[in-house]
């Protein structure tokens, strides 16, 4: 295909790079579902457990990714992403063999201190392997990798665990590091030297002055970027809003009537409506001329669905599995009406030399938010129901996405929208 998202596949260093994630992708999805299912399934333990996971994932992103992220702008990319990756491999690894959920909290832990690394690292490395007006295609294809890795991951994964065991998708995953390192292996070199000297032209005698100065420039770019700033607090707020119900989505799975063996399904479709709706994106792109517009009205309508699942999980709804499944088609396929527009204007709106603090900031943020929502959402579970979160999720997911469309609308003559149509013309 010569047009559209996957053009972006003729230049070899985002070929490499998008291979490495392919299968960096796949292996956390298959990740995903086996954490589930041994607390959930394998081990027995409540909704507090899951919650505990799910804080634990997230911890480095908020307490070690931003202090780190300025190494992140420093260090060459190739060589802090293969490094991450084969920590990774080890941490799977540690995962395989915990025999409890304390020792698999702490590899958890590890593992996403790693993640808090890497991902800064790619996203950065993004910007040196397209032009500039191939942006918003390869954040697209970057994002399709996210949401195809939905459908085949938990398809996989509750495979690989009916054929081998509870905990063999970790096996499977640190194969799918490997063949990532592969890739990065194979990455033509990049031109890394400016922005490593850009990072690291300072005072030699004033170093411990010199790294605050560095770690808040990622902070001051965002509050001097009106698009950015909003687009990362209406993707934060979405964020806690989505972790209230995320680790009880197991939960009112089997309330709808989901068993461990058709779990995977539920989520897989969800990752097929995200991968549609990616794929839609990818070709048409006029969404970019108001990334803020569209982000709001895919909250709005994934709201609406949200309220009806929590419905279905109080048996007010009688639907068959298949049409649930259709049901979270369509919740994903909203999803990346939020996910791909911000990815865009993170990426666009930020210099390369800032790009690892920047992102690092950005998902602190929003990692902050979703450690808080676990802990909310199953204490208010447990007080409740399950059900009663959801419909509370997707009342405030609506309420959110019509207070910032209201908000935009009057404001239509602020710098918000001259930015926007500037955006658009720096990527035509």
């Amino acid at each position: 295909m010569k047009t559209g998202m996957f053009k972006t596949l003729k230049f070899p260093p985002f070929r490499s790079l998008f291979g490495a994630q392919v299968f960096s992708d796949l292996g956390n999805w298959l990740d995903f579902v086996a954490l589930q299912v041994i607390v959930a399934y394998h081990w027995g333990l409540d909704e507090s457990a899951i919650a505990s996971v799910i804080i634990t994932l997230g911890l480095p992103w908020v307490i070690i990714g931003p202090f780190a992220s300025v190494f992140v702008d420093r260090l060459p990319k190739k060589k802090m992403m293969i490094v991450c990756l084969i920590l990774r491999i080890v941490f799977v690894l540690g995962l395989f063999f915990s025999p409890n959920l304390y020792y698999l909290l702490v590899f958890v832990f590890l593992k996403g201190t790693v993640a808090a690394l890497y991902d800064p690292a790619r996203q950065s490395t993004i910007r040196m392997t397209v032009p500039e007006d191939q942006l918003p295609e390869a954040v697209t294809l970057s994002q399709l990798s996210v949401n195809t890795m939905k459908i085949i991951g938990p398809a996989l994964g509750g495979g690989i665990i009916a054929l081998f065991g509870v905990k063999s998708p970790f096996l499977f995953e640190a194969c799918g590091f490997i063949i990532a390192i592969i890739f990065l292996i194979s990455m033509p070199k990049l031109d890394e030297d400016s922005f490593v000297k850009h990072s690291s032209e300072k005072n030699t005698i004033e170093k411990q002055s010199s790294y605050w100065r560095e770690l808040t420039e990622g902070i001051k770019h965002i509050a001097r970027t009106p698009l950015l700033k909003i687009s990362i607090l209406l993707s934060s707020v979405a964020f806690f809003i989505i972790f209230l119900y995320d680790g009880l989505f197991v939960f009112i799975a089997q309330l709808l009537g989901f068993s461990q063996g058709n779990f995977g399904l539920l989520i897989s479709g969800v990752g097929l409506g995200s991968v549609i709706g990616s794929l839609i994106l990818g070709q048409w792109t006029m969404w970019r001329i108001k990334p803020i517009h569209f982000m709001s009205g895919a909250s709005l309508l994934s709201g609406s669905l949200i309220i009806l699942v929590g419905l279905g999980g109080m048996g007010l709804i009688q639907l068959p599995p298949y049409l649930w499944i259709i049901g979270a088609f369509f919740l994903g396929l909203l999803g990346s009406g939020e996910a791909v527009p911000y990815g865009f204007v993170l990426q666009s709106e930020t210099p390369k030399h800032l790009m690892g603090r920047v992102s690092s900031a950005a998902m602190s943020l929003q990692t902050f938010s979703m450690l808080i929502a676990p802990a909310a959402g199953a204490l208010i579970a447990k007080a409740v129901g399950v059900p009663a979160v959801l419909i509370g999720a997707g009342l405030a997911t609506c309420l959110l996405g019509s207070f910032v469309l209201l908000f935009i609308v009057q404001k239509l003559k602020t710098p918000i929208v001259t930015h926007e149509t500037e955006v658009l013309q720096k990527t035509t």
